[in-house]
This record gives structure tokens, sequence and C-alpha cells, in this order.
């Protein structure tokens, strides 16, 4: 005896409130997760690995290649021989070995002694961003844009660190005033694009995520933020285009997988492709709850019960307050006649939706399954009052 599947049409509500959660999902690290800061001469944009490895700043790195006649062992400079430039330097050989706290320390002891020096000033900015210290971040690039106003990648920095900030307005006027300073920055245009994404101003961040592309081709970051714009605006084809056109640039972007999953799965109802991308997507970039509930449903549609407890068991791990994965991976136990733990999944979901009609119905049709008529009427009477179609329904069954 099968049970209901959960639908998508009396499921809307819990659909939306899905996408929503997996929309932010995608696009906060697509759309993904941030690396931090930008880049010298130019970022390609953030979130999640949005941001790719930075360049050092322009400064030289010319030395002397005259050797000595007798050589000596060196000796450390005394305090007094000390300079911002010997610090600077310690500093950057700190910041290439990705030693950022004892980087941090050296640019810190340069400035003191040369409050002045811009690059420092820089690369603790982008440091900071890198490491999450946001505020630290934007207080570091805005000294830089005290002491060079048309630093084109402070003022990226600054717009990054209001963004993490959440300071949205803010940051979409430091990108802007990047542009003015370097109208080429296809970073900050992306960065653009992915802010409008996020206030749901979707046509915004087609025209600032098309200028990034027009620039700068091959961006698989952009392409994939592109394709969150097109699904959201359900232009399915072109989102899925743009999907696939990030994975050619760059075959292990997780996002841009998971992405192309939700466009089948929420737009198109294309569940076999759906669960074919989810699966590349989850490989690659683990640890959504929702991309495993929806890659789960998708695989209790296609019949693949084994698999989807599975996938199923990995989304309420993540998420245990997870009701609706808890159901659907009744479901799945159920199909497979564990007729117990399908039990179990159902008493968990039902604890905590004590309203969730589904639940109660398949618990329901699992208890008949068991030869536990009594507890098939208890669900029924709950059913009652709570959705009397469904009562009606289990009640044809306990008949």
């Amino acid at each position: 005896m099968s049970l209901q599947r959960l639908p998508l049409l009396l499921f809307s509500t819990v659909l939306i409130i899905i996408t929503i959660t997996i929309a932010q999902a995608q696009h906060e690290n697509s759309g993904g997760s941030t690396m931090g800061g930008g880049m010298m001469g130019g970022a390609t944009g953030p979130a999640p690995s949005k941001l790719p490895a930075r360049t050092t700043p322009a400064t030289s790195t010319k030395r002397k290649t005259t050797t000595p006649a007798v050589r000596k062992t060196p000796t450390t400079p005394t305090n007094a021989t000390y300079t911002a430039d010997y610090y600077y330097k310690q500093g950057e050989n700190f910041y290439t070995a990705k030693r950022y706290d004892q980087a941090i320390d050296a640019y810190n002891k340069a400035i003191e002694i040369n409050p002045s020096l811009v690059d420092a000033h820089y690369r603790l900015a982008w440091i900071y961003n890198d490491t999450g210290e946001y505020q630290d971040g934007l207080d570091e690039a805005n000294r830089v844009l005290s002491l060079q106003p048309n630093h084109a990648n402070a003022s990226f920095e600054a717009g990054f660190s209001l963004r993490k900030l959440e300071r949205y307005p803010e940051a979409l006027a430091a990108y802007k005033r990047t542009l003015q300073i370097k109208p080429d920055y296809s970073g900050a245009l992306y960065e653009m694009g992915w802010i409008y994404n996020d206030q749901k101003n979707y046509m915004a961040a087609l025209s600032s995520l098309r200028q990034a592309i027009d620039i700068k081709p091959e961006y698989p970051d952009a392409h994939s933020e592109l394709g969150y714009s097109y699904r959201l605006l359900n232009r399915n084809q072109e989102a899925i285009q743009e999907y696939q056109t990030a994975l050619s640039q760059k075959p292990d972007h997780g996002l841009a997988y998971l992405g192309l999953a939700d466009v089948y799965y929420y737009n198109t109802k294309q569940y076999k492709e759906a669960a074919d991308a989810y699966r590349q997507g989850l490989r690659l970039r683990p640890g959504s709850a929702t991309s495993n509930f929806n890659f789960g449903w998708c695989l209790n549609d296609l019949e693949q019960f084994a698999e989807a407890v599975t996938v199923l068991r990995e989304a309420v791990r993540i998420k245990s307050e997870y009701a609706e994965a808890h159901n659907e991976l009744g479901y799945a136990l159920q199909q497979l006649n564990r007729y117990p733990e399908a039990v179990q999944q159902y008493t968990v979901a039902i604890s905590q939706r004590t309203d969730y009609a589904l639940a109660h119905y398949n618990l329901g049709v699992t208890y008949l399954a068991m030869g536990n008529r009594n507890g098939a009427l208890q669900q029924y009477r709950i059913l009652q009052r709570i959705d009397p179609p469904s009562a009606t329904k289990l009640s044809n069954l306990i008949k």
C-alpha cells in the first residue's frame, strides 16, 4: 500500500519556503561562500568561492644582484635601523606564506612607523576581509581611501566589507565609486549583481551581471549568478544556459550544479534531470539540508528509495528540525517496507509540526500496512480536526 506523496500543489506553501531557503543558499554561496577581499588590478567577484586568488600589491621586488667578495653572517638590524619598508616586506613574506596573524603584526609595525603607508593599509583590509573581520576590513579600506581617494581596489574592499555586513546601500555606493575609478572592474559589477539578486531586484541584477560578463566572458561565477536571476524571473531556458556555461568554464562549480538542479526541480519539474544535477552539486558542495531534501524528493519520485533514504538522512543530520525531510524519509522507508523506522520518522515530523496533515495521513497509512487499525483510527480522528479531506481519504482506506 503506497503513501500519498507530498503533492506539489497542496505543498506549495512549503515549497515556497524551501525555494526561498535554497535560493538564498545557492545565491549566497553562488551565486556562494566568499573568501573575502579583492585583488590588485581588478577582482572577479565574491560569494560563495566568488573571489579568485589575489595578486600582491604593485610594489617593486627588484633586489641588488652583486655579491660581496667576502660573505659575512647577516646581522639582525637594531631597533634604530628598522624601517617601515622592512616591516612591510616582512609582512609580504608572511602573507605569501598565508601566515596572516604574523603578517598583520608586521603590517601594523610598518604603519606605526609610517601611518601613510597605503599598501600596508590595503593589505590589512584584504586580510581582514579574507578572515571574516569585516568591520576591521572596512576601517582599513577607508584609511586607504582617505590617503588615496582613487584607489579602486580599496574602494572594492570597502564595498565587500559592507556587503558582508549586510549594509547593502552603502556597499552599492562603494562599488559604483569603484566603477567610476575603474570602469572595467568586473568584480564590482558582479558584486552589484549579487546584491540586486539578494534584494530581489532581478532586472537590475541582469544588467550588472551582463556587463561583468561583457568585460570578462570567462567568468563562471557571474554566469552562475546570472542563471539565478533568470530562474527567479522564470526565464528557465536562459537560466539553464547560463548554469551550463558556468559549468563549461568551471566543471567543478558545485553551486552552478545546485542552481541548475533548482531550475529543474522548482521551475520545469524535470525530476530526473534535477536529481542528476543535485547528485553532482552535493558531491562538490555538500552541506545544504534543502538541496538534500530536494534530491531525496526527486529520488522518491523516481522510485529510487534506498538512495533516497541515504540522502534524506543527510538532510535531517544537517538540519534536525526539518519536518518535511523527516516526512519524506518516512515515505522512503515505508516504500522499502521498513515500517517501524517509517513510523519513527513520521512521529518526529509531527512532533516538530503538530498540524502536519500529510505526516498524520502517512502515519495512518503505515499503521494500516502494519495491521495496526487502532493507530490508523487515531490519526483519522486527528485529521478530522486539522484536515477533513485527508481524514476522508484515510477513512476510505480503513474501511
